[in-house]
């Protein structure tokens, strides 16, 4: 008896660093999910046609600590997860699978064992490292012919792309719209400080010189800071993960919702 389970090796809340690095996190958790759905009954039929009924005991060979011959099983089961499912397709590659994948599919599944690690570690994935990943799966899934698989995979590849493009675009506008606000700012602090200070000539003649370099001064320190501040490119936007509409770096209900789950 076999159970496609999901990674339940590192089930844990992804690491709290920033919302972009929690989001690629996920997609590279589903995407895992994904990927042992459309392979592990691959796998096991593959291990099944060479091996017979000793296919579980072949399978178990594969880990080579204790602690990761499939805990999780119980005696007559061999649970399958991103892990353990790239872990017997490498391990029995020259016995099994390279009758029917060449040396392209072999280098996906070591990159793939990778990625999955580093994962399984919390470690950091950028928008590259998430994109590859989506990537490798898919034309894994392709090469063996689970076309359901590798189309969600393709689906989640599209929305990665559109994410993260639409988000640059998002901002390289809202920074051409602070840029444009900032030269009018400083265009009226100019217009109102020469006529503040030809308003103090005018009126006061010679005794108004002081008060008028003074007005001067404040004005160009007032230029100074504006030309110094970088102002916030954050404005109301759709939160990445629980599409809500948000006005902060970090989403506030993401926030709630990873505290509510830790406190259960």
């Amino acid at each position: 008896m076999t159970t496609v389970a999901p990674n339940e090796e590192t089930a844990e809340t992804p690491p709290s660093t920033e919302q972009q690095g929690e989001l690629h996190w996920d997609y590279v958790g589903d995407a895992l999910d994904v990927l042992t759905a459309g392979l592990a009954p691959y796998v096991e039929s593959q291990l099944k046609s060479v091996f017979g009924d000793q296919w579980t005991r072949q399978a178990r060979s594969s880990f080579r600590r204790p602690r990761e011959q499939n805990g999780a099983a119980r005696q007559n089961e061999f649970v399958w997860d991103a892990h353990s499912t790239l872990t017997v397709m490498w391990d029995q590659w020259n016995a099994v699978f390279r009758q029917h994948l060449g040396h392209y599919e072999r280098s996906l599944v070591s990159e793939l064992r990778e990625f999955r690690n580093r994962w399984a570690h919390q470690r950091q994935l950028n928008f590259d490292d998430t994109y590859r990943v989506l990537d490798s799966i898919e034309r894994l899934l392709s090469a063996i012919g689970v076309d359901s698989e590798a189309r969600m995979i393709y689906e989640r590849k599209q929305e990665l792309l559109e994410r993260e493009f639409s988000d640059k675009i998002n901002e390289r506008q809202m920074r051409a719209h602070n840029n444009r606000n900032k030269w009018w700012t400083i265009g009226v602090y100019v217009v109102c400080c020469a006529a503040i200070v030809m308003q103090m000539m005018l009126a006061w003649s010679s005794s108004g010189y002081l008060i008028a370099g003074f007005v001067v001064l404040v004005f160009i320190y007032l230029i100074y800071q504006r030309l110094q501040y970088e102002p916030v490119v954050y404005g109301p936007r759709e939160c990445r993960k629980c599409f809500r509409i948000i006005y902060t770096p970090d989403c506030p209900y993401c926030g709630r919702k990873r505290r509510g789950e830790e406190s259960k």
